[in-house]
């Protein structure tokens, strides 16, 4: 059984069961729902929490940017630094054998792993 023959069904069995009800039934049915709906229409619902929801989402997206961009700035005033000292090194009077030296080169590993 799809979808559209189950709606179907259900159709048939609630019209049924409604074509079985007393008038006075009826009545009562229909001034309740009158009433659920008078009610609806005055009361909407509305989120439990609309007060204050928007401000905090607020706050915590100004804190995540603020956050980012700390991040940020940290990243490239490191990089800078590390501009600085390749650009010392390239412009110093290093003789060429100083580039080969074991030492400079453990040196050299150990702050590009840092």
């Amino acid at each position: 059984m799809n979808e559209t023959q189950l709606i179907a069904s259900l159709r048939r069995h609630l019209d049924q069961g409604a074509a079985q009800l007393s008038d006075a039934t009826l009545e009562r049915l229909r001034h309740a729902r009158q009433q659920a709906l008078a009610g609806q229409a005055r009361n909407p619902i509305r989120p439990a929490h609309a007060g204050w929801l928007r401000p905090a989402l607020a706050t915590l997206a100004l804190a995540a940017g603020i956050g980012l961009m700390t991040v940020y700035m940290q990243d490239q005033q490191e990089i800078s630094a590390m501009a600085a000292l390749d650009a010392d090194l390239l412009v110093d009077d290093l003789p060429p054998k100083a580039f080969t030296d074991p030492g400079f080169r453990a040196w050299l590993e150990e702050s590009s792993e840092g």
